[in-house]
This record gives C-alpha cells, sequence and structure tokens, in this order.
C-alpha cells in the first residue's frame, strides 16, 4: 500500500445523513470522524469545549442560567466546577495515559475537527456563528470530554455552593448568600429516561440474541442548552474495527452500537452512588488553617481559581477565589439537606481524574462476543453508566462500566458519621480509615468481583434502575448499596429515575415482558412495540380508580374532565385525545404524598395510589387544575396529544408521540412545560432507536435518529426521520459488505490528513 492510500480516508453519507468513514489507520479514521463530526455539530462541539474549558463566564456572563449535560445552573458554578475538577495537570496525566491506538484515533480526530474550521469561508463562519464563539480544538479537550462522565454528577451536590465555599471559611459564622443566582438548587432537567433491552437465546426464535437501544437524549440545542445530543456514524479500518452507533457530548467513539458480533446500549447509571461525602472539621480561626484527623490537626492548604467573566458593562473582568484544599481535595461548606447536614464535606470520587473511557470504548468496540465485551468494560472503567449488550451467539449482559466507592455496606456503615439521619455515603473525615485512598493519595478502586454484572441467556431489561431487577424473572443478590439502594434502613438520600420515589417505567417494561413472554418465542416484530404502543402506566394502572373518585364530585368541572377521561385510549399517541389532560393532572398527582411504592423497587409490586376517603378532595382539586390550565391556555380538554408535542419540518408541524416518564411511558418524550403553543420542546426522550438481530447473513440494523444528525440545518435526512418516528417506523441502516454494496448514498468525499484537502 502507498502512502497515497494508507493516508486516504473516504467518506459516504446515506440519505439518512449517516456517514461511513472508512480510513486504513487510527489517526486517518480520526481525522475523517473529526471533519464530519465538526460538519454536523460545529456548535454544538464548541459550546462543549468552551464549557470544560470553564469558560462560560467569559462569553456568556457568569449569573445566566444554562442546562450542561441534563443539569441546569449558572455559567459560573459551571465554570468553577470545572476548573476544580477537571485541573491541566490530571487532563495532561489521562492524555498521556491513553492506548497507541486511542490517542493516534484523538490526534485524528482533532485535526479533522480543525480542518473543517479551517477551511470554512469566513462569511460562513460569521453567518453560523455570530452568537456562538468558535474554538482551535486540541487533545486535551477530548480527554475532558471523556473525563466529565465521573465527575458531572458532583455539580449536584456542591454547584450552588461553590460560591459560598470560597468565601465561607474566612468568618466561620457567615450565612450562605441564599438570593445569590449562584446558591440555586441544580435543577436535573427531564429526569433520565433511557431504556435496553436484550432477548437471549433462550427466549428468541433462532440462536441469537436480539437488542433494542433506547437512549434518550435532547432535542433542542441553544448556546445556554448544552444537552446531550446523538450523532450517529460508522467507522472502518478494513481487517481491524468496523463499528457504527451513537455517541454524544463530544465523545468520538459509539457508546450505543454494534459490530458484526455484538450489539450494546448505553443508560445512565441513575441509582449508582457515584462518590463519598467525608464531613470534615476545620477550624479557621487565628493564623492557621487546619482540620481535624485521627485526634491531630492538619494544614489546610489554599486552591486559588481565577475565573474571566463577561460583565454587564461589556469588559472582560476577572473574578478570583480561593477554596480550602485537604489531603482530600477542595472542601465545600453544604447547609443542611436530606440526608446531609450542614457542613464542611470533601468529595472522594472513584471516577475523577479517568478519561479511560476512550481506551473502553475503542476496546469495546472489537469484541466479538457479550462475554468479550464485558471483560473489555471490566478491565477499563472509564465512562460511568450502565450498560446492556447481546451477541449472535445468543448471550445477553449488564455490566456497570464506571468506577464506584470499593465498600460493601458493613465497611460502609463502620466509616459512616453516625448520623441517623445522614444518608449512607456521608462518611467521618475526621478519621483516616474513612479516606478511602491509596498510598498515593488517589481514590481506592473496587476489582471487578465487587460489580454486580449480569450474564444471561434470558431477558436483560433495563430502564435506568439498578442491577436488582435487570433481569426479567430473577431477582439478583444483594450488592452493595453504592449500586442501588434497595433496604429499608438505606432510603436517607435515594436516587431514583426521573426525581420519581419509585420507576414506573421498569414496572411498565415488566408488565410488557410478561405479555411477551406468554405469548411464545420473541421475534424483532414483537419487540419493538414495548416502545411505541405508547401505554400510559399511569393510566392504565390507577384511571379507573380516579375516575370512581372524580364522578361522585359535585364539581361540573371534574365530571366533565372525567367524561373525556373516560373515552381516552390511555396510550401516549399522536392521535390519542385525554393523554393531554391526563398529563397536566399526574404532574400535579406526584408532587402529592398519595403514591404507595415498595422501597425495594421490586417491579413485581406495582404500585397503589391512595384513594382514601381523605385523599379524594386532593385528587380532584389536582384533575380540577388541570382543566383550568388547559381552558387558559386555550386547549379543549380532548385536545389530541399530537396537537401540543410535535416538531417542524419544512414549515409543517409533525405531529408526536410518546409522553412523560413519570407516567410511565416507555416511549418517553419529556416535554418542557405547555404554554398556548403547545410544549416549547422536549427536554429529553427517544432521539434514537435500535433494533439488531443476526441471522446466517449476518447483523442486520434497523433504527431512526428522530431530531437529525445536523445542528441547526434543515434536511431531508432529517425530514424523513421525523415522519418515520412519526409513523412508528425504523429504516434499514446499512452496515456490512453486502448491505453497504446495495445502499445508496447522497454524496461521498476523500480526504487525506497529510495534505488536509478534498480532493473529490
Amino acid at each position: 500500500m502507498n502512502q497515497h492510500e494508507w493516508d486516504q480516508v473516504n467518506i459516504r453519507w446515506t440519505d439518512h445523513d449517516v456517514p461511513h468513514i472508512e480510513a486504513q489507520n487510527y489517526a486517518s479514521l480520526g481525522f475523517g470522524y473529526g471533519y464530519v463530526h465538526a460538519r454536523d455539530r460545529l456548535c454544538e462541539l464548541s459550546g462543549q469545549v468552551i464549557t470544560l474549558r470553564g469558560e462560560r463566564s467569559k462569553h456568556y456572563g457568569a449569573e445566566r442560567f444554562s442546562t450542561i449535560g441534563f443539569l441546569k445552573t449558572t455559567n459560573l458554578n459551571s465554570d468553577l466546577m470545572f476548573r476544580l475538577r477537571l485541573p491541566p495537570e490530571w487532563v495532561e496525566n489521562e492524555l498521556a495515559k491513553l492506548g497507541t491506538q486511542t490517542r493516534e484515533y484523538v490526534q485524528g480526530y482533532v485535526r479533522g475537527l480543525n480542518h473543517y474550521v479551517d477551511q470554512m469561508p469566513a462569511e460562513e463562519k460569521q453567518r453560523w456563528h455570530a452568537d456562538e464563539p468558535l474554538v482551535t480544538f486540541t487533545e486535551q479537550d477530548v480527554v475532558r470530554a471523556a473525563m466529565r462522565f465521573g465527575i458531572m454528577k458532583e455539580l449536584v451536590e456542591i454547584g450552588p455552593h461553590l460560591v459560598s465555599s470560597a468565601q465561607q471559611w474566612r468568618a466561620e459564622s457567615a450565612p450562605d448568600k441564599a438570593d445569590s443566582p449562584h446558591a440555586t438548587p441544580v435543577e436535573v432537567e427531564g429526569g433520565f429516561g433511557s431504556n435496553a433491552w436484550a432477548f437471549g437465546g433462550d427466549v428468541v426464535a433462532g440462536d441469537s440474541a436480539i437488542l433494542l437501544g433506547n437512549p434518550h437524549s435532547a432535542w433542542k440545542r441553544t448556546p445556554h442548552q448544552q444537552r446531550i445530543y446523538m450523532h450517529q456514524y460508522h467507522l472502518t479500518i478494513p481487517g481491524e474495527l468496523d463499528v457504527a452507533g451513537t455517541s454524544f457530548l463530544g465523545f468520538p467513539l459509539p457508546m450505543t452500537g454494534y459490530n458484526a458480533d455484538v450489539a450494546w446500549s448505553i443508560l445512565d447509571a441513575a441509582s449508582v452512588t457515584p462518590f463519598v461525602l467525608q464531613k470534615m472539621v476545620i477550624h479557621t480561626s487565628g493564623n492557621t488553617l487546619s482540620y481535624r484527623v485521627d485526634g491531630e490537626n492538619r494544614p489546610l492548604s489554599i486552591r486559588a481559581v481565577a475565573v474571566e467573566v463577561l460583565e454587564a458593562s461589556g469588559e472582560i473582568a476577572t473574578r478570583n477565589y480561593e477554596f480550602l484544599e485537604s489531603e482530600l481535595g477542595v472542601l465545600y461548606h453544604l447547609p443542611t439537606r436530606a440526608g446531609k447536614p450542614q457542613g464542611w464535606y470533601a468529595i472522594t470520587n472513584p471516577g475523577e481524574q479517568n478519561a479511560r473511557g476512550l481506551d473502553q470504548f475503542l476496546a469495546a468496540a472489537k469484541t466479538t462476543s457479550t462475554r468479550d465485551f464485558v471483560a473489555a468494560i471490566e478491565s477499563q472503567r472509564g465512562i460511568l453508566c450502565q450498560l446492556v449488550v447481546a451477541d449472535r451467539h445468543g448471550e445477553v449482559a449488564y455490566v456497570v462500566a464506571g468506577n464506584v466507592p470499593p465498600l460493601n455496606d458493613d465497611a460502609m456503615a463502620q466509616c459512616h458519621v453516625g448520623d441517623a439521619e445522614s444518608a449512607f455515603n456521608v462518611l467521618d473525615g475526621t478519621r483516616s480509615d474513612a479516606f478511602l485512598r491509596g498510598s498515593d493519595g488517589r481514590p481506592l478502586l473496587a476489582p471487578a468481583s465487587f460489580y454486580p454484572t449480569v450474564i444471561s441467556r434470558g431477558i436483560i431489561q433495563n430502564t435506568n434502575n439498578s442491577y436488582k431487577f435487570s433481569e426479567y424473572g430473577a431477582v439478583q443478590p444483594d450488592f452493595p448499596s453504592v449500586f442501588g439502594q434497595h433496604k429499608a434502613a438505606y432510603q436517607v438520600g435515594k436516587h431514583i429515575a426521573a426525581g420519581l420515589r419509585y420507576d414506573p417505567r421498569l414496572i411498565m417494561s415488566t408488565r410488557r415482558l410478561d405479555e411477551l413472554t406468554a405469548e411464545g418465542s420473541i421475534t424483532p416484530d414483537k419487540v419493538l412495540p414495548i416502545i411505541f404502543d405508547n401505554r400510559n402506566y399511569a393510566a392504565e394502572t390507577f384511571l379507573d380508580l380516579i375516575l370512581s373518585v372524580g364522578r361522585v364530585s359535585a364539581s361540573a368541572t371534574v365530571c366533565q374532565a372525567c367524561e373525556v377521561l373516560s373515552r381516552w385510549d390511555r396510550k401516549n399517541n399522536a392521535t390519542s385525545q385525554g393523554a393531554l389532560l391526563f398529563h397536566l393532572f399526574w404532574n400535579r398527582i406526584v408532587q402529592l404524598n398519595v403514591l404507595n411504592v415498595p422501597s425495594s423497587g421490586d417491579p413485581t409490586l406495582g404500585s397503589q395510589l391512595d384513594t382514601r376517603e381523605a385523599n379524594g378532595p386532593v385528587i380532584t382539586q389536582a384533575l380540577a387544575d388541570a382543566v383550568d390550565e388547559l381552558n387558559t391556555l386555550g386547549f379543549a380538554l380532548d385536545t389530541a396529544w399530537g396537537e401540543a408535542l410535535f416538531e417542524t419540518a419544512d414549515n409543517s408541524k409533525i405531529a408526536l408521540h410518546g409522553g412523560s416518564y413519570q407516567e410511565g411511558i416507555l416511549n418517553g418524550e419529556m416535554p418542557a412545560p405547555l404554554d398556548k403553543n403547545g410544549f416549547p420542546h422536549i427536554l429529553f426522550g427517544s432521539a434514537y432507536v435500535q433494533l439488531a438481530t443476526w441471522d446466517e447473513q449476518g447483523i442486520t440494523v434497523q433504527g431512526i435518529l428522530s431530531h437529525g444528525q445536523r445542528d441547526g440545518v434543515e434536511s431531508l435526512g432529517r425530514t424523513t426521520q421525523l415522519q418515520q418516528f412519526a409513523n412508528k417506523q425504523l429504516h434499514d441502516i446499512p452496515f456490512t459488505a453486502a448491505q453497504l454494496d446495495a445502499a445508496t448514498f447522497t454524496e461521498t468525499a476523500s480526504l487525506r490528513m497529510s495534505s488536509c484537502s478534498i480532493f473529490e
């Protein structure tokens, strides 16, 4: 092979805007993907880089609120968080530790991103990016994108208290400034709603498995909404690598995807407790700053952080912050919250300083079986997530991919702060045996045997729930509560998907699997309706009770609402009349204390609506308030769901289906609050769907990326996929050589990294 062939990258785009990228080496392959990624998502990628560098305040001001991933806070809180938790020396260390192939791929990827920007005409840059600064991308930016997954959830705990923590130690008695925008609690927008099902060889008609992956993402992006958005692609190095799928948040390898032998889907580790909080005792009086450990005082140091801020005057000014730092890292002064008493805290997070997710997903891309995939994940724990996997041999699995505190419940209890009102992961920071650190000062890591990996030939299901009930028809033995809090004594500060006290989607999934398995062998045509039948768990389970309560009401408004709901099909199809009214009603019900749920989270136990006489007025008032809201906004009570939930393409509305996680709808489309024009946008929901099956010809994948590939660009591919989603259809995604030979491509390009020129 000559240098010209070695250096060449060939890219072909299907009519759904999906790039199929082929190169002869990792650097060239990365170059090709960097080029197409920038072509499709340049503003998003630049915004991610600005965020992770801690520079949002410089461009947009400190007090403005932004959504980072799924967390909404001020730009200053975001900047302080990432400057503290992704320091340059950590980034450089992680970059140096990447495997050779991964490093070459990342180097090429960065060159591809910058090449696309460099070849853009100046007027195009100005037109498209006037409100969103463009950056020059670096390898360090890619490493930060991988590292953010390990520390992102800390923002919920410490975000609103970063500014005050930099001030509090100067005057121990000074209260936190609760009226500051930076003290506003971090909002988890949309909750968590991904789904995945893997059907093994024992239940499938045939020897191979079936995977239905449904990771959820946002549908709308602005400079101030840096949410999760999927990007779809296919990467090939002949004889070395052949993988396809989607990723998000600037991560350049498939996180949900497939190769010839294995398919997998990613889910948020919503029930996992990724770090411990260590309650400290500090002394700031006099000239000495110290903290107490094992009965003696140890000196504190000062960590200075400077943030450039766009002030109201239009000038860029530097704001300086000083944090206390111990051998456990930066200390944060936190107010009293559920499960956490007021005081100074350190965080020990085994997921920090970790970019191994890049090596992890490259290794996963090359695997040839479910067990091989699990081994690849276990050997390179990087991204904090859950993965559901299936293979052509009929094995399926569940695996937690990231690092967790390596303490079982007994060991955690021995280190606990000793306050019954404190969450189980609040430890005594005055004891060195509760530090959970090695001699190098790094957080201790758990061995593979510590994790609740499940390998089966039955069914794996996950709706962002924990390991405990992820194997259908089986209850896993108890693993440490860092993987999920199922014991009655571990309910303080419990993490549950979508901000609820229970997971109605897991209950609905179990109900659907009961029905499917009763019909006999699982076939691909039976699988997709699990998502697209749009059945509403809350309505199926509770509506009859609600109607019985409402019909005895003397209120004409409530009786009218009951009449509409009695005719509703109890689904969230686009044509469903009554779904909109029920949505507003149920939003109110979940805020009330009328749902009884098992603390264990066991989906077979279901949940109960307490309709005792004392709760009747509360329930009917919620229904009356929902009617009033619809009337105020100008909607009829029987307005079809798709008249409020829709997307626009080619200046036409496309009615959508799916609905709220809180109602137990597996086809989650968690909308922003209703206004007079409908739902303004979808916060999080079904965007990418991947259905993978195998037969004697190999793998067949059908899929859809509903929000489209290209940010801010109307395309036929986006319009087609929106319409397919509206019609509950997937399309074939070519992957094998035979499938690619038969495919229609709408555009091609060839690149050479050495010359950084397009020659076709």
